[in-house]
């Protein structure tokens, strides 16, 4: 599943999945490091990976 990262909250991010538009909150420490608004990333196996 294809996301994006549309905003940073403290320990937040906001992640909108590309296919179903649906938004969700994740902790920063779940996603890889140095990422930032607007990077697209690959959720596969309960695991983010960067494009």
């Amino acid at each position: 599943m294809f996301c994006t990262v549309i905003d940073m909250r403290g320990d937040y991010a906001l992640i909108k999945y590309n296919d179903t538009g649906i938004i969700s909150e994740v902790a920063i420490a779940l996603l890889p490091e140095g990422i930032d608004t607007g990077d697209q990333l690959k959720f596969e196996d309960f695991a983010f990976t960067t494009l």
